[in-house]
């Protein structure tokens, strides 16, 4: 069991002194919208009661008390410096830390931004402004995320994860938005036999990006559905079954492949000769259009 831990009191009163109300209210509006006003002295001191008698064994567990000790701070701290949540700088967040005492800074902020995610539609001047970014910073996904927060303005928290799946599943021009050949549901099911469902690892080494991986995942799964369905295995052990399952899609794709191959080969030997009934008595030779000109067959 660790120590508990006091609160400076002093230090989080402090942060409310001389609102600015016109600045709290706006604030209040975007950044805290389960907030409806400027807790008072009795409300935050009955959340710090709560913090104060707590009794934490693991040191880095988060408490729901924890939660309402951090926003407190956090509102605090951005009606004294005016500043919105997501425009804390490194340093600020670090001052929040010491006053809030249980967790470090980084820890601070990520729990900050994870409680305020939410699952909402991306723009398209999100979109738009993601794309950018992108160009400008490869990859660094934390950065284009805080970016794109501060330049769309938006209420809600980006984070990186999020931005790395919208480029990488819809915005990356690589991706192939179309129907998936024969061809490549072969070679899917091949890799997956081969490495397992390694995802990352299929759609970079094997399709160089043009599918992403939740495609590929999809399609794994929506073609196995399918073969499960046919088959009818019935109780066979999850790991026997996909295997027999793998093995028969990779039968079945490759038995259609070599279908449409033939019919193919047929079909370009018909679109390239035509062919017409008449009684050969009536004909004294036999001729044929070679590379346009007609020519004799004597040997006959």
């Amino acid at each position: 069991m660790i120590k508990k831990t006091s609160i400076d009191r002093k230090a989080i009163y402090d942060l409310f002194g001389n609102l600015d109300l016109i600045f709290a209210q706006a604030l209040l509006q975007t950044s805290f919208p389960l907030m409806y006003d400027i807790p008072n002295q009795s409300q935050i001191e009955k959340i710090l009661n709560k913090v104060d008698a707590e009794s934490v064994q693991n040191q880095g567990i988060w408490t729901e008390a924890q939660d309402q000790y951090l926003k407190i701070i956090v509102l605090g701290t951005c009606l004294k410096t005016r500043t919105r949540p997501l425009d804390l700088s490194p340093l600020q967040w670090d001052q929040i830390s010491r006053i809030f005492k249980f967790h470090n800074w980084k820890a601070c902020r990520n729990r900050w931004l994870n409680e305020k995610h939410k699952k909402i539609n991306w723009s398209p001047l999100e979109d738009q402004v993601l794309v950018q970014l992108q160009s400008l910073h490869p990859n660094k996904w934390c950065e284009i995320a805080v970016e794109l927060m501060k330049i769309c303005q938006t209420p809600y928290v980006r984070l990186g994860k999020q931005c790395r799946d919208r480029w990488v599943n819809k915005l990356d021009p690589k991706i192939l938005n179309i129907p998936w050949y024969k061809e490549e549901e072969l070679r899917l099911f091949q890799e997956v036999k081969k490495r397992g469902k390694r995802w990352a690892d299929i759609s970079a080494q094997v399709f160089k990006f043009r599918r992403t991986e939740n495609t590929i995942k999809n399609r794994f799964y929506n073609l196995l559905k399918q073969e499960e369905n046919r088959q009818r295995l019935g109780r066979v052990p999850k790991e026997e079954r996909d295997i027999l399952l793998i093995d028969s899609v990779i039968e079945t794709l490759t038995r259609d492949l070599y279908k449409y191959d033939k019919s193919t080969s047929q079909n370009e030997v018909n679109k390239n000769f035509q062919y017409f009934e008449f009684d050969s008595s009536d004909l004294n030779e036999i001729v044929i259009i070679k590379q346009k000109k007609i020519e004799k067959l004597d040997n006959l």
